[in-house]
């Protein structure tokens, strides 16, 4: 016997128009937060200790929608569905994205340390390619690593509810 909770009858339809209300709700704050990283850039510079709180929130809820998904177990349905309509699977999109990320880094560190250090054009060609070189090297295989260990354990605890879920209906 329940107390304080009430024999609700729900719709459908409301639920899910409810979902899309809440979905448009959580992109237009996302929205917000990354034109205010955008904005204090800017104004402020590009310093990370002014962007600290917009950075935990984004990193946060990645973290918590992978993991939420994972343990309801829709993780692997929503990377089938992917992975049927796409040509390119999400891990290899993973991997795709990680070497990216680390090309986008190296160029970047490249281009700032011969800008910054260099006294001829000949120092910063070499130097933009020498920290180019060795970006490529640390952070390529980082955030390979970094991506596809995330994708692999989120799919891997996603598969064992769903598996979990199969055998607890098999017994009723």
């Amino acid at each position: 016997m329940s107390w304080f909770s009430k024999n609700n009858i729900q719709d459908e339809r409301i639920i899910t128009m409810q979902n899309k209300i809440y979905r448009e709700i959580y992109i237009l704050l996302l929205a917000i937060v990354i034109i205010s990283v955008i904005v204090k850039f800017v104004v402020y510079g590009v310093e990370s200790a002014n962007v600290i709180t917009e950075l935990i929130i984004l990193v946060t809820q990645g973290i918590y929608y992978s993991a939420r998904s994972a343990r309801l177990g829709i993780f692997s349905a929503e990377v089938e569905l992917k992975d049927q309509s796409n040509k390119v699977p999400v891990r290899i999109k993973n991997v795709i994205v990680g070497l990216l990320f680390g090309l986008a880094i190296g160029i970047f560190f490249g281009i700032r340390s011969a800008l910054l250090y260099a006294d001829t054009t000949a120092e910063s060609i070499y130097y933009f390619f020498l920290v180019m070189v060795v970006s490529f090297m640390i952070y390529i295989p980082f955030f390979i690593a970094i991506l596809s260990g995330a994708y692999w354990l989120t799919k891997r605890s996603s598969d064992h509810v769903n598996e979990k879920d199969l055998d607890d209906n098999e017994k009723w």
